[in-house]
């Protein structure tokens, strides 16, 4: 009789412990999915859907003029509305370039996120971080190991909501490039838009 109500007691113990894992499983897949839908940060990107024309300005080093440049980026949301792809095409002759760049936001962290190619190089650049509300702006970090200049990069992309028909897309190193200078803006797009 003893080892039958034993058996009974962990019989039911095992099957307390299964239930309640199932229950908790539930709901953590609940709360997983829930997180795999677009948000209201997605409509914030949802925004920059459409062709805009671009005016960019090229620093070099530190101190210099900026080159320019006129360029254009076709914007569409993909993925469900998930992630904004960027098509960009600016300048011509040997400054030519062609990117393709993707934005998100990771809900699970609160961040948004961006992954970047383009022909003036053969690797991609990686930046995540919040939304200000003060500078209307999404300013992400990122950091890339240099190989070449044997350094570690560290920078910020910023995007940047003037009006409806206009944002600011600019690259902002943060390590120091010179001894008397701790951060250099190297890129800076202003887009306008076109449709």
């Amino acid at each position: 009789m003893y080892k039958f109500n034993a058996f009974i007691s962990l019989f039911l113990l095992v099957s307390l412990n299964f239930l309640f894992a199932q229950e908790w499983d539930q709901e953590k897949m609940n709360e997983m999915m829930e997180l795999a839908k677009p948000g209201p940060e997605h409509k914030m990107l949802e925004k920059m859907v459409g062709t805009w024309e671009q005016t960019v300005k090229l620093w070099m080093s530190p101190g210099t003029e900026p080159a320019e440049m006129k360029g254009q980026t076709i914007n569409k949301m993909i993925l469900g509305g998930r992630f904004l792809q960027s098509n960009i095409s600016s300048g011509e002759g040997e400054m030519k370039m062609e990117g393709l760049n993707l934005m998100g936001y990771d809900r699970r962290h609160k961040h948004f996120t961006t992954v970047g190619f383009d022909t003036w190089g053969t690797y991609y650049v990686t930046a995540a971080g919040p939304y200000n509300e003060g500078s209307k702006s999404i300013v992400m970090y990122g950091e890339d190991e240099e190989p070449t200049m044997e350094m570690t990069q560290k920078y910020n992309i910023i995007v940047r909501f003037v009006d409806e028909e206009t944002f600011v897309s600019e690259i902002i190193f943060k390590d120091k490039r010179t001894p008397d200078e701790s951060e250099f803006k190297m890129v800076e797009v202003t887009n306008k838009r076109v449709k």
